[in-house]
């Protein structure tokens, strides 16, 4: 089948179409109507659901907070981290004064 003859067979389809229409208009019009009613319902489905824009508002919002709360996450990781190991130099260097009597008593005792 080449080009001309696909051209003529569609002119044909397209004929027979207008003619059946024309004869028999209300079921056609009741059929377009249903095809139209389906496709509204098969694309409802398909699109999400529409938002309110405060809803557009709130998850704006919410992802604000939520990479600030990251950033204060990681912040405060950090700053543990530095305090812990400035309490662990205290303990050290205090291990290594004698300040207490009894310990310094110990200490001169078995030494």
């Amino acid at each position: 089948m080449n080009t001309q003859e696909a051209k003529e067979r569609a002119q044909d389809l397209l004929r027979e179409t207008d003619n059946c229409i024309r004869a028999n208009p209300v079921p056609a019009i009741l059929t377009a109507l249903g095809v139209g009613f389906a496709i509204g319902i098969m694309t409802r489905w398909v699109e999400p659901p529409r938002r309110e824009p405060w809803q557009e508002a709130i998850d704006d919002i919410r992802d604000a907070l939520s990479s600030g709360a990251k950033r204060g996450k990681k912040a405060y990781t950090h700053t543990s981290e530095a305090v812990r190991e400035a309490v662990e130099q205290a303990v050290e260097k205090a291990r290594d004064v004698d300040v207490d009597p009894v310990v310094k008593w110990w200490k001169r005792l078995w030494a």
